[in-house]
């Protein structure tokens, strides 16, 4: 093993070289510094930080995972029917109970023979006839369950499916490497970088004071501003040869300082200042300066800031939008129970819309094609409020005679609406009754882009269907000309066109707004993002948010290097006093080992968090542990009577067997946690494992070729251990 000594250690020095200019571009990103072109251009891989260490966003979501079962349900409900009238020229009513129970009832009872597999099979290993059920058939009808191994499999897709969703989403908008794992029924979303809370608190505080010095400054008054590095919402003010406080008492008018109770005095002018600030009270204890004072952004005003961040709120938004695209017919003629008349014309006229409770009622335009077969609807209404949850309520509060069928169900959308002449219009939330069942869904999807209006050159979204979304809704406008549709994305209507004739090749155009400007092109590109990753396949409820400063991060790297150097400093002691110049061997190769792991992470682009840390602490230990047992046995075979060069050879020999099996052992722990574990448990399985690898290699090979140069020099009989 003396061989090729000198080629050994000249691969170890290059190797080392490597790995040294291999992490420099991390630390230098950490550290705020440049390198030379040279090496920032060839070392271009670089380690993350993880939320812990460089701040950003903690989003935890629950997946309603229920509510995509009985989604699931419909949708093969659905297919159902269709399957019964192609096949068999049946109708089949549906009726769908929780997430697992399905009902067919047929006018005539004799057809429940046509049930055959032919018909089923767009069900077969999803449902099965509930045999405890079976006397109804007589009755006409058949009623199906959902087993419960595939009720688990399905709501371990519905979660799978929203972490891949939610991801793709993420790459969208461009946020580098997120962190989305679940948890049971929960979809964690951890992304570094964003929403750096201190930055944004700093630079609105700045702005204010910015306002401040020059209000204050029109007086004639000499202010310098001071960084308060304790708070980033604050700043210090000083003016200069003058009572700070009284100068802004004069500036902005007794009328203007409102006193708190904790103390600070508000001020509340916000033509002037755009923002509410407060000047806050005097440390107790301290030399009182009465040329300073400190003005800090209230709490609501900290709210805001954070809340207008238009990067943060622009991805929650991509985020939680549930992208759930549906085509529904919508049905102003059909009537209401007994009444004759359809569903709103009936409630106006039994007088439910009455003064007070907010809500406008408007006859609509008629419409219908006779000649093609749609009945023409004349003086269709509609229900307007300015609040969605004002026509809810009026809903849900009807008696139950009055309520909707389950056949349909209310839509509601927004439309511009002149209250007033030579004003703006306001957005009015209005009513559409669509059947309840959607013709067309999102899934079906194939492309989304982003077009224009010729007319007004206003941004609008263009999608197209694959073959059978294309077959839909060709049958769906064809069997429907004269009849208005309504385009549903997520639960609002954004589209409600008439089918003036068939259409074939199955483009839809979703248009988002009426006046050009970046914010509607901010809304169709957003969209297409959404459309383009697929739709949730349930709801996202925010459970838990938390955005997480630099500030701390910071203080959690400071703590953690600290931790890595107290551990490295007691073992370099301990080693070099105990073991002596082979302990200093076994110091350099431990220094060279956290320099692989290091380098090992930069080139996978691993991210390093808190947890991290504590495994390349970790790492210091096992490294040693190699060395130490190595050393050991080296001692074994020297009080046996062995030469230095035997002592040598037999040591490391007989100890890669120990060190080998007692490394596998802790990396079978690694990969279990690497595997099973979320978020933080994952960050220190990856920096565990790689730890073990450099750990084996510097502790049997690095220090050996120390040993073995020593070995080849003449005369050498005793090794310092």
């Amino acid at each position: 093993m003396r061989r090729f000594v000198k080629l050994k250690a000249l691969l170890l020095l290059l190797l080392l070289s490597v790995a040294i200019l291999s992490v420099l571009p991390s630390f230098a990103q950490i550290g705020k510094f440049e390198l030379p072109p040279l090496i920032s251009e060839t070392f271009t891989r670089q380690f993350k930080l993880g939320l812990d260490l460089q701040g950003g966003l903690h989003l935890e979501y629950s997946v309603a995972v229920d509510e995509a079962l009985e989604n699931k349900l419909d949708q093969m409900a659905g297919e159902l029917e269709s399957a019964f009238k192609e096949k068999k020229d049946v109708t089949v009513q549906t009726e769908r109970k929780g997430k697992d129970t399905l009902i067919l009832r047929f006018e005539n009872p004799e057809d429940v023979k046509l049930a055959t597999e032919d018909v089923m099979a767009v069900v077969a290993g999803h449902l099965e006839r509930d045999l405890d059920a079976e006397n109804l058939e007589s009755e006409g009808i058949i009623q199906m369950k959902v087993p419960e191994e595939v009720i688990e499999d399905s709501q371990k897709a519905v979660i799978g499916q929203a972490i891949e969703t939610v991801r793709r989403r993420v790459d969208a908008m461009g946020v580098a490497e997120p962190n989305i794992y679940p948890k049971n029924r929960q979809v964690v979303i951890e992304l570094p970088g964003v929403s750096d809370t201190a930055t944004e608190l700093r630079a609105a505080a700045n702005e204010v004071s910015n306002l401040m010095i020059a209000l204050i400054n029109t007086e004639g008054i000499q202010v310098q501003p001071v960084e308060n590095r304790e708070d980033p919402g604050a700043i210090d003010m000083r003016v200069v040869d003058s009572d700070a406080r009284a100068v802004l008492e004069q500036i902005f008018g007794a009328d203007k300082l409102i006193p708190q109770d904790d103390g600070s005095v508000m001020i509340f002018d916000p033509d002037r200042l755009g923002a509410e600030v407060a000047i806050l009270p005097e440390v107790a204890g301290a030399d009182p300066d009465p040329e300073m004072v400190t003005i800090s952004l209230t709490e609501s005003a900290r709210d805001e800031v954070l809340e207008s961040s238009s990067d943060f709120r622009r991805l929650l938004k991509v985020i939680e939008r549930a992208a759930v695209l549906e085509m529904h017919m919508v049905d102003d003629e059909t009537p209401f129970k007994d009444t004759g008349k359809p569903y709103l014309r009936a409630l106006f006229d039994a007088g439910f819309v009455t003064e007070g409770l907010g809500i406008s009622v408007a006859i609509e335009d008629n419409y219908g094609k006779p000649e093609k077969g749609a009945p023409m609807v004349e003086e269709p209404i509609a229900f307007y409020a300015l609040e969605r949850e004002t026509l809810e309520r009026f809903f849900n509060s009807l008696p139950p005679e009055w309520r909707i069928p389950n056949t349909h169900k209310v839509a509601y959308g927004e439309v511009p609406w002149v209250l007033r002449r030579n004003e703006e219009p306001t957005q009015l939330w209005r009513t559409h009754i669509i059947r309840s069942r959607a013709d067309i869904t999102g899934d079906r999807i194939t492309t989304a882009n982003v077009g224009y209006k010729q007319d007004t050159n206003t941004p609008q979204v263009e999608v197209s269907f694959d073959k059978i979304g294309a077959r839909d809704f060709d049958r769906m406008s064809g069997d429907n000309i004269g009849r208005k549709m309504a385009i549903i994305m997520d639960e609002r209507v954004v589209s409600d066109p008439i089918f003036n004739e068939r259409i074939p090749n199955g483009n839809v155009v979703i248009t988002l707004g009426s006046q050009p400007g970046d914010s509607i092109r901010e809304q169709a590109n957003d969209l297409v993002k959404v459309l383009k990753s697929g739709s949730l396949p349930a709801r996202l409820n925010k459970e838990f948010e938390i955005r997480v400063g630099a500030d701390l991060g910071q203080e959690s790297v400071e703590r953690g290097f600290k931790a890595f150097l107290v551990g490295l400093g007691m073992v370099i002691v301990f080693m070099a006093i105990y073991y002596r110049r082979a302990g200093v061997i076994a110091v350099f190769a431990l220094v060279m080992n956290m320099v692989l792991v290091l380098a090992a992470m930069a080139l996978f682009q691993a991210t390093l968090t808190l947890p991290g840390i504590a495994g390349v602490v970790l790492t210091i230990g096992m490294a040693v542990d190699a060395n130490v047992i190595v050393f050991e046995r080296v001692r074994e075979f020297l009080r046996e009577g062995f030469t230095a060069r035997a002592a040598i050879e037999a040591g490391y020999d007989r100890a890669f067997t120990t060190i080998l099996d007692s490394q596998l052992t802790t990396a079978i722990a690694g990969l279990v946690l690497w595997q099973y574990g979320s978020g933080p448990i994952r960050g220190f399985a990856i920096t565990l494992l790689i730890g073990i690898a450099t750990s084996i290699f510097t502790g049997v090979f690095a220090t050996r070729v120390f040993f073995d140069w020593q070995a080849n020099r003449r005369g050498f009989d005793r090794v310092s251990i």
